[in-house]
C-alpha cells in the first residue's frame, strides 16, 4: 500500500517536472525568438546608422569639396583678372563631382569672352519660370538655376544638370554653395569694373596733370617772352637821352610792364603749385640782406604815397640761414606790396625775429583794415576784399593766396589780425636752418671785378625781338657776340669758331636748345652754357640741367641779371685755366 502511494506519488512528480520543463522550452524559444527579433533590429539599426554615417560623411565630403573650390577660385580671383580660362577651370571641377551631369555659365557681366561657358555631358534643358529668388529648381528636382545678380539685375546664371535627384540634404547644401558660387562671380566682376574704373581715372589724371603740365609750360614761355622784349627795352631806352616827355612815357610803360609781370607771376606761380610743379631751393642767404633789398624795393613807392617804412631785424638773428631767399622775398613783396595799396597815410613796419629756430616775421600797416565778414576766406585764390565793379584796389586776388601756399611748402605758418580803419597785421613763421658756413666775400668781389669785355659769346635765339634786345645789351656791356637762330645753326657755328660762354634759348624750332646742349656735351664741349628761357617750372629747370646747362637766366631778365651771370662763369672759366 505504501509502496503504491510512493510510485503514484513518483508519477505525480515526473509529470510536473515534465510539464515544467516543457514550460521552461516554451519560455526559452520565445526567448530565444525574441532575442533573434531583437538581433535583426540591432543589426537593421546598425545599417541604417552606417547608411546614414557613410551619407554623413559623402556629404562631409561634398561640403569640404565645394569650400576648397570656392576659397581656391575666390583667391584666384583676387590675384587675377576673371577670364573664360579661369571660369572654365571652375566648371570642369564642378562637373567632377558625383551626381553632376553638366553645368551652363551665361553671363553679360563683360568678364567671359563668350556669353556662355558649357562643361560636362549632353546638357538637358529645362523650362524655368520668372523669378525674382537667386534660385529655382525644375519640376524633377534635376536641374537647378542659380543667378548671377549685379546691383539688383539679373546678369546671368549658373544652370546645373544632375543624373538623379539630389537628397534633402544635398540639395540643401548644394543650393548653398552654388549661390556662393554665384556670389563669388558677381564679386569678381564688381572688382574687376572698380579696378578698371580706377585705372581709366588715373589715367585721365595723369593725362590731365601732363596737359596742365605742359599748358603752364607753353603759357609761361608765351607770355614771358614777348614781356622781355619791351622791358628790355624800356631799360636800353631809359639809359639814352630822352625829354621829359618820353621819360614820361617810359616810366609808364615800365610800371605797366612791371604791373603785367607780377601778375603773370602770380599766375604762373598759383598753376605751378597746383601743378606740383613748383619746387623749393635751399641755398645760404642773409636775411639781413634780404630785409635791406626789400627796403631797396619799395622805398620810391612809399616815398610817393607820402608813407613811412620802418624795419626792425631782431639782434638775435643768425648772420646766415638756409632756406630758398627767393621765396622768402616772393612773399614779403606780396605782404608789404598789399600793405603799401591798402594804406593811405600813416606807416608801415617790417619785424624780423628768430624765434624757436624759425624766422618771424610781422609785416604791420595802418591802412583800411579788412571788414570781418571777409576775413575768413582772405587767404583764398582769386579773393579781394572788394569784388565790385567800383574798387579802388586791382589785382589777381593771387598773393596772399601764394603767400600762404609757399609758408606751407616750407613747413611754416601765417595769419593775421585785422581791425576796420585801425590797420591789419600779417604775422608768418619759417622753420628754417642756421647756416654756420660764411658767404666769401672775396669771391663776390672778384666775380664783380671780372672784365666780362674780354669774352666772345654765341647768343643762339629765334625771336628777332630778344636777339635786338640781348645784343644792345651785350654791346652796351661791349662784349663781342655772334647770334644763331637755332641750335643746328649753333653746332655749324662752333665747328669753325671758338667763344667762351654761350647763351641758349630753350625753345627754338630745327633743334631745341635741350638737344643742342645734350650733342655739344656728348661731344665733349665743356664751356658754360647759360639758358635763356621763359620757363621757370621745376620741370623746365630740371630739364636744363639734365641737358648739361650750367646756369639759368629766366626771362625777362635785366641787364643787370645779365652781366652778373656772365662775369660768375667767366670768372670760372679763368679759374679753370689757372
Amino acid at each position: 500500500m505504501d509502496n503504491l502511494k510512493t510510485i503514484e506519488l513518483l508519477k505525480k512528480k515526473l509529470i510536473r517536472e515534465k510539464n515544467t520543463r516543457k514550460a521552461a522550452e516554451r519560455l526559452l524559444e520565445e526567448k530565444s525568438y525574441e532575442l533573434y527579433k531583437a538581433k535583426l533590429q540591432v543589426e537593421n539599426s546598425l545599417e541604417s546608422v552606417r547608411q546614414q554615417a557613410e551619407k554623413d560623411v559623402q556629404l562631409l565630403h561634398l561640403t569640404s569639396i565645394l569650400e576648397s573650390m570656392l576659397l581656391n577660385f575666390n583667391a584666384r580671383l583676387l590675384q587675377e583678372s576673371p577670364n573664360d580660362n579661369l571660369f572654365q577651370k571652375l566648371l570642369d571641377d564642378i562637373v567632377a563631382i558625383e551626381n553632376i551631369k553638366a553645368i551652363n555659365l551665361t553671363s553679360d557681366l563683360g568678364i567671359l569672352t563668350n556669353e556662355s561657358l558649357f562643361s560636362g555631358q549632353v546638357f538637358l534643358t529645362a523650362d524655368f519660370s520668372v523669378t525674382q529668388s537667386q534660385h529655382q529648381w525644375n519640376k524633377s528636382q534635376t536641374q537647378l538655376m542659380v543667378y548671377i545678380y549685379q546691383e539688383g539685375k539679373k546678369r546671368g546664371s549658373l544652370h546645373v544638370v544632375f543624373h538623379t535627384p539630389p537628397n534633402a540634404a544635398w540639395h540643401n547644401t548644394i543650393e548653398t554653395k552654388l549661390c556662393l558660387f554665384a556670389d563669388m562671380i558677381s564679386a569678381a566682376f564688381q572688382r574687376q569694373l572698380l579696378l578698371d574704373k580706377t585705372i581709366e581715372e588715373k589715367m585721365r589724371a595723369e593725362s590731365s596733370e601732363k596737359s596742365t603740365k605742359d599748358f603752364v609750360a607753353m603759357i609761361n614761355h608765351e607770355l614771358r617772352t614777348p614781356l622781355n622784349g619791351v622791358l628790355g627795352a624800356v631799360e636800353l631806352i631809359k639809359e639814352t637821352e630822352v625829354n621829359a616827355y618820353q621819360e614820361e612815357l617810359l616810366k609808364t610803360v615800365n610800371q605797366a610792364g612791371e604791373m603785367l609781370r607780377v601778375i603773370i607771376n602770380d599766375l604762373l606761380d598759383f598753376s605751378k603749385i597746383n601743378a606740383g610743379m613748383l619746387e623749393l631751393k635751399s641755398t645760404r642767404f642773409s636775411p639781413s640782406e634780404l630785409i635791406k633789398s626789400i627796403e631797396q624795393i619799395f622805398s620810391s613807392k612809399v616815398q610817393e604815397q607820402g608813407l613811412d617804412f620802418f624795419t626792425n631785424i631782431d639782434k638775435k638773428m643768425p648772420e646766415y640761414l638756409l632756406g630758398d631767399d627767393d621765396r622768402v622775398k616772393q612773399i614779403l613783396v606780396n605782404l608789404i606790396g598789399n600793405a603799401v595799396k591798402f594804406t593811405d597815410k600813416g606807416k608801415i613796419s617790417l619785424e624780423a625775429n628768430w624765434q624757436d629756430n624759425a624766422l618771424l616775421i610781422k609785416v604791420i600797416d595802418n591802412g583800411c583794415g579788412i571788414p570781418k565778414s571777409k576775413q575768413a576766406t582772405l587767404f583764398d585764390p582769386f579773393m579781394q576784399v572788394d569784388n565790385s565793379s567800383q574798387r579802388k584796389f586791382e589785382g589777381t586776388g593771387l598773393g596772399l593766396a601764394i603767400c600762404k601756399m609757399l609758408v606751407e611748402l616750407m613747413d611754416g605758418n601765417i595769419y593775421f589780425t585785422s581791425e576796420l580803419n585801425k590797420g591789419t597785421e600779417f604775422t608768418f613763421h619759417l622753420p628754417l636752418q642756421v647756416s654756420s658756413e660764411k658767404m666769401k666775400e672775396e669771391d663776390n668781389k672778384a666775380v664783380s671785378d671780372y672784365p666780362i669785355q674780354q669774352l666772345n659769346i654765341l647768343a643762339v635765339e629765334d625771336i628777332k625781338m630778344n636777339q635786338t634786345i640781348l645784343g644792345m645789351m651785350l654791346k652796351k656791356l661791349a662784349i663781342k657776340h655772334q647770334f644763331a637762330d637755332d641750335g643746328q645753326q649753333a653746332l655749324d657755328f662752333l665747328k669753325d669758331n671758338e667763344v667762351d660762354i654761350i647763351l641758349m634759348d630753350c625753345r627754338m624750332p630745327i633743334l631745341d636748345g635741350f638737344q643742342t646742349t645734350q650733342q655739344l656735351r656728348g661731344q665733349g664741349y665743356t664751356k658754360p652754357i647759360i639758358a635763356l628761357t621763359a620757363g621757370t617750372t621745376s620741370m623746365e629747370v630740371e630739364a636744363c640741367i639734365d641737358s648739361g646747362m650750367d646756369d639759368i637766366l629766366h626771362k625777362p631778365y635785366k641787364g643787370e641779371e645779365l652781366k652778373a651771370a656772365l662775369a660768375k662763369w667767366g670768372q670760372t672759366l679763368l679759374k679753370n685755366k689757372e
